[in-house]
């Protein structure tokens, strides 16, 4: 049984259910992943370019401070950190992110049925803020959810949920007959 709540909330429709139910997606449903896929992928890019020139800050700032300063003790300590350790780190870090933006990444529908468990988690950091998320637990799985899930999912209930594997991407469900 799905709920119009259901529909509403996870952003799905009957026929999306049906593909689901036979382990495929939707044509409405592949370009949805496919522009989040876009997007992230952009913003990979941009993010593993932006690290990889702080690691650039770090090396021209390291020759610049030797140029600088004639005391080799600081040339040698300086340049070890920031004009070795430092790119290397986020420069490693940047590239990582770079190459991951290039792979291929092949969508697959998971199938997970279980009883709802929403979990509230409440974080506080350093800075003195507190953060609260929210995740269902169903079947050995893990999703991240709003903390509203509760107005659409019961705690307890039994359902059957139809996500993309290897992400918490919820793509439709339904309540387990």
């Amino acid at each position: 049984m799905v709920t119009q709540q259901m529909l509403d909330y996870f952003k799905f429709d009957q026929a999306d259910l049906q593909a689901n139910q036979r382990m495929q997606f939707t044509e409405k449903q592949k370009a949805r992943i496919l522009s989040d896929d876009r997007s992230d992928r952009t913003w990979s890019r941009v993010g593993g370019i932006g690290l990889l020139f702080i690691a650039a800050i770090g090396f021209f700032g390291a020759v610049f401070a030797g140029i600088a300063d004639n005391d080799w003790g600081f040339r040698i300590g300086f340049g070890l950190g920031f004009g070795c350790i430092w790119p290397l780190i986020w420069g490693g870090i940047g590239y990582m992110v770079l190459a991951s933006s290039f792979e291929k990444h092949e969508f697959v529908i998971a199938r997970v049925q279980g009883l709802a468990n929403i979990v509230r988690t409440v974080s506080h950091h350093s800075d003195h803020t507190t953060s609260i998320e929210h995740e269902l637990h169903i079947g050995g799985q893990q999703f991240d959810v709003e903390g509203d899930i509760a107005n659409v999912l019961m705690q307890g209930q039994e359902y059957i949920i139809y996500y993309i594997a290897d992400s918490s991407k919820i793509l439709s469900v339904e309540t387990a007959q």
